[in-house]
């Protein structure tokens, strides 16, 4: 255990020639309780809005700062020490970074500390490197870490492991600290989400008391962020107040769960064979079905199915590239989707082309003529249909994928919602717009279902038993 440092973490932010930061009340109390308790592991569950992000890089920097002398009585000669932030996507770790690169550049003393700086980097004289890695990554394996920082750890998911992704890479990271003894910590922070995983597990742990080394926060917004208007709370509350609970009551959900097991999704993948060509014997009997982008971090997609007897054929997926406007504002070209959609139709003969409602009027108007296309209104009972059908197909093993990592991920990550009135809905599940290939696949699934020659019953039957009926929604 370091003996008291000259100032308090508090002192350091507020210092106007350090951060020159005002902390709100409820961010002092946090942050003054993590360093003066010695805690090894602190689990902040806290809801959107709170400053999570501006909280990290302070704790980063003052460790950076403050400490660097008694880490270096851990290190190698010449050794550097890392304060490494990892994230769910390295656009989201560089987020993190960059609110530390803000408060030292931003600070008269600490500024000249920097020795070089890159997009996901910042190194300082006295040793001191700031990392950003996404949580896909485990090339963090081997540094020497007083500080690890998993920013939105409860919704931590990557293309290897889905959602156990989170617990993968804090087993794999968390032994960086240990050569640090006393001094070496980790900081798990996220808005909650579904009672799994490995936040939910420390979370559990370090609430239950047991663990002196462990600081537990559980805070909602209005509790940190004194900023945030009444109104604000009550006009998101009221959109939906179970997710509000969730995302700014900071309540671990009961009512969460997976769309589809992974295993299931795993199963369904035909890994001998890539996006299919045209095949002649089911010319005229496609399906074409398109998820329009609906904002900037949305992906414009497609995706073309057929049935071979009761198989639904995942036949390709597709992502349109935004190609006009700034770069991160870029928009899709219609006049591109529209043109791949009648080169495509040229080659498969679609039964139809389905669209998703938004703002695709214009492009069902002028495709008409040519293409059998109609637009798809989605609507909480029509998403449920389509979801309720697509989970049937995996359920009963009687859909084929192909190996296309974005879309199977994001099939994986799906999370159903259930509502006390018996309802439920279907979301990407880590409060980012990541079902984009999941909601093309679904609009295919539902016209598919309508226009086969199968009846839907017939389609989901595993071996002589009809399963559909045994489907708990």
């Amino acid at each position: 255990m370091v003996s008291a440092l000259p100032v308090t973490i508090s002192q350091f932010s507020s210092d106007p020639n350090l951060l020159n930061l005002e902390l709100w009340d409820k961010q002092a109390e946090i942050l003054e309780e993590f360093w003066a308790g010695n805690y090894a592991i602190a689990v902040w569950a806290l809801g959107r809005r709170s400053g999570k992000t501006l909280m990290s890089a302070i704790v980063a920097t003052y460790a950076a700062c403050m400490l660097a002398d008694e880490y270096k009585k851990c290190l190698r000669p010449g050794e550097r020490f890392y304060i490494v932030s990892i994230a769910n996507t390295i656009d989201q770790a560089k987020i993190a970074l960059q609110g530390v690169k803000d408060l030292i550049n931003g600070s008269p003393i600490l500024k000249r500390l920097i020795v070089r700086e890159t997009t996901d980097t910042l190194e300082l004289s006295n040793g001191a490197v700031f990392k950003a890695l996404p949580a896909s990554s485990r090339s963090g394996r081997g540094m020497a870490c007083p500080l690890l920082i998993f920013d939105e750890l409860a919704h931590a998911l990557d293309s290897e492991a889905g959602n156990a992704a989170g617990s993968s890479l804090y087993q794999a990271l968390s032994p960086s600290v240990a050569q640090f003894g006393n001094l070496g910590k980790i900081l798990l922070l996220s808005s909650p989400w579904i009672q799994s995983g490995i936040f939910w597990d420390l979370y559990k742990q370090a609430a239950s008391g047991n663990f002196a080394h462990m600081q537990v926060v559980q805070a909602p917004t209005w509790e940190v962020n004194p900023t945030i208007s009444a109104e604000f709370l009550e006009q998101e509350k009221s959109r939906d107040p179970e997710l509000f609970s969730i995302e700014y009551g900071a309540n671990f959900s009961q009512s969460l769960s997976g769309f589809v097991g992974s295993d299931l999704v795993d199963a369904a993948v035909n890994y001998d064979r890539g996006s299919l060509p045209p095949l002649k014997k089911f010319i005229g009997s496609y399906y074409l079905s398109l998820d329009p982008a609906k904002g900037n971090r949305d992906a414009y997609t497609a995706c073309i199915v057929h049935y071979d007897e009761s198989r639904l054929v995942v036949d390709k997926f597709h992502q349109f590239t935004p190609s006009w406007g700034e770069s991160k504002k870029a928009q899709v070209n219609i006049a591109e989707v529209e043109g791949w959609i009648h080169e495509q139709h040229n080659l498969y003969e679609f039964k139809e082309v389905v669209l998703d409602q938004y703002n695709s009027a214009a492009t069902i108007q002028r495709l008409s003529n040519n293409v059998k296309i109609r637009e798809l209104t989605w609507t909480a009972p029509s998403k449920t249909e389509a979801f309720s059908k697509l989970r049937e197909l995996f359920n009963a093993g009687n859909i084929e994928l192909y190996p296309h990592p974005k879309a199977n991920q994001q099939i994986k990550n799906l999370t159903v919602t259930y509502r006390s009135t018996g309802q439920w809905s279907v979301s990407g599940g880590t409060g980012a717009a990541v079902d984009d290939y999941p909601a093309a696949l679904a609009g295919a699934v539902l016209i598919a279902a309508e226009k086969s020659k199968f009846d839907w019953d017939d389609v989901v039957v595993l071996g002589q038993r009809r399963i559909s009926a045994d489907i708990d929604w």
